[in-house]
């Protein structure tokens, strides 16, 4: 079947911007390639055409993205059967492969959970697939990895990567705060204290991705016997930091599971 475009996205939300903002900076596609729907926007985002019809998009894209949400992707159910589309590219969270190859009538399902860094390129997301053929995994391989890492998650793990990485960043914001804030207590100004808390995270887990040494060891190397590091490590382990974050990652695991079985 001949296409007009390569690849159409139902929705044009921040995500979806992201998206296209990574294939048109990576030169892996350009504005000719993408066609979007969407009622949200009157003028075409980076001179991408669009059209308020999502059958039109549904009908000409070879390949077409949900950037929608679950509960618009039920809205508008009757739009999306017998697309026409080779493969369908599923963003939404709670949904499974197995009801949208249904709904839209297709064989080629691919879904993704990005997070929220792969606006700024510097995301992660999973990737899963039911019936998709190398050509179709490889492509969307490519458009995910112009804005972020690509990890290979089987489906049933989904709602596990949504408590790590889909929910993670606001995880690591969190601590980020409490360190802020735990320099200004100490007498240094809230960019002094930002500066230093986000080169620290960084530079630490740069350290984690490239050293083969075990996570206890490289905490370890920083605490010495009666030295400073060790005081902020004890209170940690004293107040079970960290059966706390793992209790929260598990809620937020289970709130997933939850809100896909709506």
């Amino acid at each position: 079947m001949n296409y007009k475009y390569k690849l159409g996205f139902i929705g044009c939300g921040n995500m979806a911007k992201a998206i296209i903002n990574g294939l048109l900076d990576s030169n892996l596609l350009s504005t000719k390639d993408i066609f979007v729907s969407t009622p949200s926007i009157s003028a075409p985002y980076r001179e991408v055409p669009f059209t308020n019809d999502n059958q039109e998009v549904a009908s000409n894209c070879e390949y077409v993205i949900l950037a929608i949400k679950p509960q618009i992707f039920k809205a508008i159910s009757e739009d999306l059967a017998n697309i026409k589309s080779k493969c369908v590219i599923s963003i939404m969270a709670g949904v499974n492969t197995d009801t949208i190859a249904k709904v839209c009538n297709c064989n080629q399902v691919i879904r993704i959970m990005p997070n929220t860094p792969c606006s700024i390129g510097e995301g992660v997301s999973a990737i899963t697939s039911f019936n998709a053929d190398e050509e179709s995994n490889d492509f969307v391989e490519s458009i995910f990895k112009t804005i972020s890492k690509v990890v290979r998650v089987e489906e049933k793990y989904f709602d596990a990567v949504t408590s790590i990485s889909g929910s993670g960043p606001a995880y690591v914001y969190y601590f980020i705060k409490a360190m802020i804030d735990g320099g200004v207590k100490g007498g240094l100004s809230f960019e002094q204290s930002k500066e230093l808390t986000i080169a620290t995270m960084i530079g630490a887990s740069k350290m984690v991705e490239n050293s083969s040494e075990e996570l206890d060891t490289l905490i370890q190397k920083v605490c010495s016997k009666g030295g400073t590091t060790i005081q902020a490590i004890d209170t940690f382990r004293e107040k079970s930091v960290d059966k706390s974050i793992i209790e929260g990652i598990d809620k937020c695991r289970k709130r997933s599971e939850e809100l896909s079985k709506v």
